[in-house]
């Protein structure tokens, strides 16, 4: 019985090591199950992160080959651009302004430039292409114009200027006058091409020229012979722009033409072109607007705003009639009926010349008279007096409270006027 006991109690303790065992068992698999679980997840975040990253890597290199492309892209439509505007002849020189003060030359764009200038333009193929050659004028000074040559023979490292080139450029004045004589202002000057111009909208400095044109015969439009200067022209506003233009060989945006017409000088700016910023006039039918000036522009645009502000304002004026007459409308009471004796008939004067009437009860108040003059009346004044004429007594608004009795006016017969108050 003692050996049965034992055994018993040596089950007892076994079982219970082995429940401990398993138990620690257990908890040693599920402490490496979230280990393992720990290090998936953290595996799978690394591998997000790389393919986020490579992603961005990816994207930066789409759009620095995008920008590269757009690069390139811009590049070739800049060297197409050059290309149609000098035809691939690279003449670009710097020259020190020299002007031109014959009186043949005053209203002309050619310029002259130095032999060596000439030589270049032969070597480069320029002569080769034939027609006229023309360049763009720039200085560092933000001037820009085009312009024709008139010949090859100004002295070296110079280029000579009429004095409309020089009004466009707006840099070349006697105060950077050298010493050794000339400007010391300097002109980029670039062979280009210019397309032939199709339309141009001209605009005049001021007001003078429209008050001037008007006063001119434009029916007419034939061409005219003019005996003075051995040649036919086209009188009118036609006749005067097509002068003008005639001597020139090239426009620019922003240019200033002179126009010249019984000994009257005009300047025009030129606003618009087609097709490009830039044409030539050499061989070129082009169509020619004038818009109006800058003041008259001015003068136009404030016109309208008036108008605008005026009818805003009466816009206004009606909403307040409106208003006054339906909330008048709502209060005024009916006109009474009975005994004479205790009633006043009331004719009131408007300001427009019309004239309304109505019985009012003396025991009234004033604002029934108020009410009645909103609800029948047009006009449009926001405030405004009753008043009589003789012996003056005037009734503002702020007397509405009042009986007629109180204010005086007790007569069979009554005749008041409005006086509209200015605000």
């Amino acid at each position: 019985r003692l050996v049965k006991k034992h055994d018993k109690k040596n089950q007892i303790c076994m079982d219970l090591d082995l429940n401990k065992a398993a138990s620690r068992l257990k908890k040693e698999q599920k402490s490496l199950q979230e280990k393992e679980k720990e290090r998936k997840l953290k595996e799978k975040k690394i591998q997000e992160e790389v393919r986020r990253k490579n992603q961005e890597l990816e994207e930066q290199a789409k759009r620095r080959r995008e920008e590269i492309l757009k690069k390139e892209a811009e590049l070739e439509a800049e060297k197409q651009k050059q290309y149609e505007k000098t035809g691939g002849v690279d003449f670009v020189e710097t020259y020190r302004a020299v002007v031109l003060a014959r009186e043949e030359w005053s209203h002309s764009d050619r310029v002259t430039l130095p032999p060596s200038a000439l030589n270049a333009l032969q070597f480069k193929g320029a002569i080769d292409v034939g027609g006229p050659l023309f360049f763009e004028l720039t200085t560092k000074e933000g001037g820009r114009t085009h312009c024709g040559v008139l010949e090859f023979v100004a002295e070296e490292e110079t280029i000579g200027i009429p004095p409309k080139v020089q009004m466009c450029l707006g840099a070349v004045t006697e105060a950077n006058e050298t010493i050794e004589g000339g400007f010391s202002t300097r002109i980029q000057t670039k062979y280009v091409r210019l397309p032939k111009g199709e339309s141009v909208s001209l605009q005049p400095r001021n007001k003078s020229f429209s008050d001037y044109m008007s006063s001119l015969d434009m029916k007419q439009s034939k061409p005219v012979y003019d005996s003075s200067r051995g040649k036919w022209v086209l009188p009118g506003l036609e006749g005067v722009l097509h002068t003008a233009l005639q001597g020139l060989s090239t426009l620019t945006v922003g240019d200033v033409v002179k126009v010249v017409h019984n000994d009257k000088e005009f300047e025009l700016q030129v606003l618009q072109l087609q097709p490009e910023d830039a044409v030539m006039l050499v061989d070129t039918d082009i169509q020619v607007d004038i818009t109006p000036s800058k003041a008259e522009v001015d003068e136009m645009e404030a016109e309208e705003a008036r108008k605008r502000r005026e009818a805003e304002e009466n816009e206004k004026k009606e909403r307040i009639i409106a208003d006054r007459k339906k909330s008048a409308q709502s209060r005024l009471t009916p006109e009474p009926a009975g005994n004479e004796a205790e009633m006043s008939l009331i004719a009131v004067k408007l300001p427009n010349g019309k004239r309304i009437q109505r019985r009012f009860l003396r025991s009234s108040t004033l604002q029934n008279l108020f009410d009645f003059i909103d609800a029948e009346s047009d006009f449009a004044c926001p405030k405004y007096n009753v008043c009589t004429a003789f012996p003056r007594k005037v009734f503002s608004e702020d007397m509405a409270a009042q009986t007629f009795e109180l204010v005086g006016l007790v007569l069979p017969q009554e005749v008041v006027m409005v006086e509209p108050i200015d605000s």
